[in-house]
């Protein structure tokens, strides 16, 4: 899957219009905007229509803002502006809001210029906007810094990033093969939630389907998928050619299917699967590749994490599907796995992935399922949870840690790993289930516990951290 690398921007730029008796100013503030711009190119493709000084002037820019489908509306207070000249646009858009509180002089000495409050008054501005908007309820974020910081710089970037995340989140589609697992209740969702809170549309994915796009798999596009396998992972001498062949075949129908349907993830219930009968195998090989290209994924029928991993991705560049399965308490950490899903972009790079044949005791099925075989690259990671709490409300539960220096147990066919959280492991677990984290989780290399918290203030969902790396 292709990912956008850059977010889309509308800028906003403010400027009382009695200003207008100067005519320096103008051009000023503007070479000043370019400035700003510029800084921001790394990692935002600015819309800039000009000094605003009116409200006519105001709503114009909004309106293409909004036509140009921008993932953050930014506003920058040149100089003072009266805030009844941005509030009625301002409080219309249904575009996040982000006061970049910033201005050209990074300090003020007594060989300062005159003129240097006249062309670094902006601040003022920003609390009248801001009283105004509080005083109306219309939601917005404030940045504040100088331009040239590179702090504020990475928390610009931040914001504009997680502004992007939640406005591809807005028209995410999963889909389900099969049907939740019964009575696991964590992730047990109302779909009309999950689309006006998140929007993410959850679409069936029907068995028949499947099993036919399995069957007609062209031959030449199946020893392709295959002939990879072998160059890049060990394949155990007990892997027959059958069952890998039909775990290659099952990969390509879903593969198939998802970019027909233009979906960014699925998940899928093995019980469902070995139920239905007509799909020879179970889809750990495909999950675990598919994740690799970008696509999200959530065992059993958990679309939630699902969601979470492509949102994950989205943010961090790639993404897994995990699980806390046992507490190390001996080594404040947690051992990570599930069945067979796991994304190899993320094995450790001094061993080799291995490619097993392992039937995990778990559903009957024509063939024993392939899977890959792999602990993590040891390295700072983030754990996201996405959930439903009471009344219908999502929450986003995050926290970071480590992958730990800890190659795979002999004895465990899954992909595993440990994670050690920032803080104490019975801290971290306690207050993880207190906050209602599920038992699904997405994981990605980096810090970036902030990050989600600001895609989730975006999205207008609570968010939780539990813990965050030094």
């Amino acid at each position: 899957m292709t990912k956008e690398k850059k977010a889309k921007v509308g800028f906003l730029g403010l400027m009382l219009q009695l200003y207008d008796r100067y005519p320096e100013i103008k051009p000023a503030m503007v070479e000043f905007a370019n400035e700003l711009i510029g800084t921001m190119s790394p990692f935002a493709d600015v819309i800039f229509p000009g000094i605003c000084n009116t409200r006519q002037l105001v709503n114009v820019a909004i309106e293409e803002f909004e036509k140009q489908k921008v993932d953050l509306l930014m506003v920058v207070l040149l100089t003072y502006a009266p805030s009844h000249i941005a509030l009625p646009g301002l409080c219309r858009t249904k575009l996040p809001i982000l006061i970049y509180n910033t201005q050209q002089a990074y300090s003020i000495t007594t060989d300062s210029p005159s003129d240097v409050t006249f062309k670094n008054h902006g601040m003022h501005g920003v609390q009248d906007l801001a009283n105004v908007l509080l005083r109306v309820g219309c939601k917005f974020r404030i940045l504040t810094g100088h331009y040239k910081d590179n702090k504020t710089q990475n928390e610009l970037k931040a914001w504009c990033n997680s502004a992007k995340v939640a406005n591809f989140m807005r028209n995410v589609r999963i889909g389900l093969m099969g049907y939740p697992m019964e009575q696991m209740g964590d992730f047990a969702i109302d779909e009309t939630a999950f689309l006006s809170q998140i929007g993410v549309e959850v679409q069936r994915i029907p068995m028949k389907l499947v099993a036919e796009r399995a069957n007609e798999a062209p031959s030449n596009e199946i020893a392709e998928q295959m002939d990879y396998d072998h160059r890049n992972f060990k394949v155990d001498s007990n892997v027959t050619e059958e069952a890998h062949s039909a775990s290659s075949r099952l990969e390509w129908a879903i593969r198939s299917i998802l970019k027909e349907r233009n979906m960014h993830g699925f998940s899928a219930h093995f019980m469902a699967v070995a139920e239905d009968g007509r799909i020879e195998t179970l889809p750990f090989l495909a999950s675990s590749k598919l994740l690799a290209e970008g696509y999200g994924y959530g065992g059993e029928g958990d679309v939630t994490s699902s969601a979470v991993v492509v949102m994950m991705s989205e943010l961090a560049g790639s993404a897994n599907f995990t699980e806390m399965f046992t507490m190390d308490f001996g080594g404040n950490s947690v051992l990570m796995s599930h069945m067979g899903e796991a994304n190899p972009n993320f094995a450790r790079k001094d061993m080799p992935i291995r490619l097993v044949m392992d039937d995990l005791g778990i559903a009957d099925v024509k063939y024993p399922p392939v899977l890959l075989r792999f602990s993590l690259e040891p390295g700072d990671v983030t754990l996201a949870s996405l959930t439903t709490l009471a009344e219908g409300k999502m929450k986003l539960i995050v926290a970071e840690g480590k992958v730990l220096d800890f190659p795979p147990i002999p004895a465990i066919s899954k992909p595993h790993f440990k994670f050690a959280p920032s803080c104490e492991l019975g801290e971290f677990l306690t207050k993880f289930s207190i906050e209602g984290g599920s038992h699904h989780q997405a994981l990605v290399y980096g810090s970036v516990a902030d990050s989600v918290k600001k895609v989730a203030d975006i999205l207008g969902i609570d968010c939780a951290i539990v813990c965050k790396n030094p």
